[in-house]
């Protein structure tokens, strides 16, 4: 058996095996042939004999982190031989290549040898489907965080879920101060503290966030070594309300930060830093928190921070402090994105504010 990259010559074994294979929601030849050129989606095949007898369609969803498998079909005489759990893996080494750091598949609910297959791989069920399928049938969505097998420096850091909407960059301090010091608990009253002492965002609505001035003051109070890289146009944040009082609200608590910052002569550098830089800075074991946008995972343009966790030849892991589905908390910790996407995710905003906090162990005292 041979696994390999489909060609257009596999365009009418692809069409057949389709028509064999399944009886409704099947893929049209125009279809077929479409994903087979189109630079958004790759489709692997098992070859016996030359012959197609087994594939599997990925989808790259542009701009996210997020890959699907579409399609995965065997000939009913190759079953029981391992053909889609050795596609599976082809899809999720092409998913990670692509900067993928999660795979989703649509299954039927009533189809239990592929739901079990894909359990036994690490896909987790995700949502049930209402009447997805042609025939009114339920789908189920299942996904899997993709892990690396190359080799990779991970960082002994524990995950902290944020227990609000709004303390995502309390949750990073929390993450990063439990790495450098295993004495230090991880509890929501210190989650909200630091949030009270690093907050200075009105949002349209509800509760503000962090800054990266915030966080880094709050790190240096207890007594840990800070760097913050930032760069704005404006007040980190302004543009984000329109009520002249919030904007003057805003600012003023911004200035106040910032002679902070400068009494407590903490090293602030005017710049975002480039990939190696932070690259270095987890070889070294810093704990570094990044002012993402959220836009590329989920649609929303919010500020929020995640913390790098590792980083390896074609990677960063990060943790994300949010979950808004318990069953996702595992997938959180680890995750792999490509430098490229991180790249594109840092900042936030008009102005493209960019805010990253460098944390380290004290030094100890002569």
């Amino acid at each position: 058996m041979i696994f390999r990259l489909a060609e257009l010559a596999d365009l009418t074994d692809l069409n057949t095996l389709e028509q064999q294979v399944f009886t409704g929601d099947t893929i049209s030849p125009r279809q077929m042939k479409r994903f087979l050129v189109s630079s958004h989606s790759v489709i692997f095949v098992a070859a016996d004999d030359a012959r197609v007898v087994g594939y599997a369609l990925l989808l790259f969803h542009k701009g996210t982190q997020l890959s699907r498998l579409y399609s995965i079909a065997v000939h009913s005489h190759y079953r029981g031989q391992k053909i889609a759990q050795s596609l599976l893996e082809l899809c999720e080494q092409a998913a990670l290549d692509q900067g993928s750091a999660t795979l989703r598949l649509e299954v039927r609910e009533d189809n239990i040898s592929a739901r079990k297959l894909y359990e036994k791989l690490g896909f987790q069920p995700l949502k049930i489907l209402v009447h997805y399928y042609d025939d009114l049938a339920n789908g189920l969505r299942m996904q899997k965080r993709l892990t690396l097998s190359q080799n990779k420096c991970l960082l002994p850091i524990p995950l902290y879920i944020q227990t609000t909407p709004f303390t995502c960059g309390a949750a990073c301090l929390l993450m990063s101060f439990s790495a450098l010091n295993q004495q230090q608990d991880l509890s929501r009253t210190l989650e909200l503290q630091l949030w009270r002492e690093a907050t200075t965002i009105y949002m349209a609505s509800g509760h503000g966030g962090c800054s990266g001035h915030g966080l880094a003051l709050a790190a240096k109070r207890r007594g840990y070594e800070v760097e913050l890289w930032t760069q704005s146009n404006s007040t980190p944040f302004i543009d984000s309300v329109r009520d002249h009082t919030k904007k003057d609200v805003i600012q003023l608590v911004h200035e106040d930060f910032c002679q902070q910052i400068a009494q407590q002569n903490i090293v602030l550098i005017e710049t975002p830093p480039t990939i190696t830089q932070l690259e270095d800075w987890v070889h070294s074991g810093a704990c570094v928190l990044l002012l993402i946008s959220t836009y590329r995972f989920n649609g929303n343009k919010e500020p929020h921070w995640i913390i790098l966790s590792g980083v390896s030849e074609k990677f960063f892991f990060i943790h994300d402090p949010y979950s808004n589905n318990k069953m996702d908390i595992a997938g959180l910790a680890y995750i792999p994105v490509s430098k490229t996407s991180l790249s594109q995710i840092i900042g936030f905003g008009k102005q493209k504010h960019t805010a990253c906090v460098i944390i380290r162990a004290p030094k100890p005292s002569v």
